[in-house]
């Protein structure tokens, strides 16, 4: 079954920083895999969200890991999954506000 999924503003800002990184800091060609990678990801969770596991219990936050690099933090909710968070792991643990 195929969810309908919501991009919260976090979400969609922490995926623009990692792009805008990469393009100055890499290339378009390292840029455009990460697009890839990421676009495939969210079809796997948007067909199957449960195979990821829960990563806070207590909120029911679960985690899909894109790369060493990258993680994509969700929920499920009633009517849709909600995509509340794409993590660069080389960031502080810390900053991580979900």
């Amino acid at each position: 079954m195929v969810s309908v999924l919501k991009w919260t503003d976090r979400a969609i800002a922490e995926y623009g920083t990692l792009l805008d990184y990469l393009y100055e800091e890499w290339s378009e060609e390292i840029a455009q895999r990460v697009i890839t990678d990421i676009n495939h990801t969210v079809l796997r969770i948007q067909n199957s969200p449960e195979q990821f596991p829960v990563f806070i219990k207590k909120r029911q936050v679960r985690r899909c890991v894109v790369s060493p690099q990258t993680s994509i933090f969700f929920k499920i909710k009633k009517d849709y999954i909600e995509i509340s968070s794409v993590f660069d792991n080389r960031q502080n643990p810390r900053k991580r506000k979900l």
